[in-house]
């Protein structure tokens, strides 16, 4: 668990890094609302275990989960921290335990949303959105993804605590 003040912190000093983003998205409020999306701004940062992920989850039989799986166990089908980042989507030589770290989860989120903008090239919210909640943009997203959307476009209207 973090406090709102950390989690706010962070996402100021990691909130530049993210690029490309379209012109009315600020980096730093992006972190922000993702983090009140998954984790209620740093409140909820306990690790998600992600069943798809896990052995016998469409997922885990994979190439990249395997190895995972064999490695770090049932912690490696969790997700983490106050942006919940799958540790799949982690930078190679992450631990579960190093996204403990605030400034570690930060990172690795930061890391692996670029690689998402840079892939997908959202042209709106709602496309980074998807993009964080789904993997990639969507024609027509489920109602889970449409929910998300929402919810995300409500947590970038939260002002950041100061």
């Amino acid at each position: 668990m973090f406090t709102h003040q950390q989690v706010a912190d962070i996402c100021r000093t990691y909130g530049p890094r993210l690029a490309p983003l379209p012109n009315n998205v600020d980096g730093a409020q992006l972190l922000w609302a993702i983090s009140g999306n998954e984790s209620s701004f740093g409140t909820n940062c306990a690790p998600r275990h992600e069943a798809a992920f896990d052995v016998g989850g469409i997922y885990g039989g994979g190439a990249v989960m395997k190895p995972l799986l064999a490695q770090f166990g049932m912690s490696a089908a969790c997700s983490y921290g106050p942006w919940q980042i799958l540790f799949c989507n982690c930078p190679a030589g992450t631990t579960p335990s190093d996204l403990d770290n605030l400034d570690k989860a930060a990172q690795a989120t930061v890391e692996f949303l670029n690689k998402l903008l840079g892939r997908w090239n959202p042209q709106d919210l709602a496309g980074i959105a998807e993009c964080w909640n789904a993997g990639h943009p969507m024609q027509n997203p489920s109602a889970g993804v449409a929910r998300y959307v929402s919810q995300l476009a409500s947590n970038y209207a939260v002002p950041m605590t100061t």
